[in-house]
């Protein structure tokens, strides 16, 4: 019991191990801080699996991004491309694990990610938390049926 009560009152007054979210130091003012540039605290690391990005014109629609996500985050939809019927995707970054699985098996590098993890939003259907979601509203077959997987 006094070894705990030890224990906390050391860590109670001991400097603290992290930084202060979203400036490396505590700044004097956080609204100033704020106006600035945010940057992060530290650099991300080699392999550093940040938010996806999707190349639609490399895609060639061939659908192995959407069988291998085991989160279920990839939708593909019908659209015409190269005077031929064709489908393509969409990515829900709210349900993705950023498991990298997608990108890794992509034929074409239409899919990879980026150094960003700064991707929080209100809408989680909104156009940043959607990748590719621009082309689809551009590119889509009206009245097709989504594809299922």
């Amino acid at each position: 019991m006094v070894g705990s009560i030890y224990q906390v009152l050391e860590q109670f007054f001991s400097r603290k191990s992290t930084n202060t979210f979203p400036v490396k130091y505590a700044p004097k003012s956080v609204t100033e801080a704020l106006k600035g540039a945010i940057t992060p605290p530290i650099a991300t690391t080699e392999g550093f699996r940040g938010k996806l990005t999707f190349d639609y014109e490399k895609c060639i629609g061939c659908g192995m991004c959407d069988k291998v996500c085991p989160a279920a985050a990839i939708e593909l939809y019908p659209v015409m491309a190269k005077e031929k019927k064709s489908k393509r995707i969409v990515i829900y970054l709210s349900r993705c694990t950023f498991c990298s699985e997608c990108v890794h098996i992509c034929p074409k590098d239409a899919i990879g990610m980026t150094e960003e993890f700064m991707m929080a939003d209100f809408d989680r259907n909104g156009d940043s938390m959607i990748i590719g979601s621009r082309e689809r509203r551009d590119n889509e077959l009206p009245g097709e049926e989504p594809a299922t997987q």
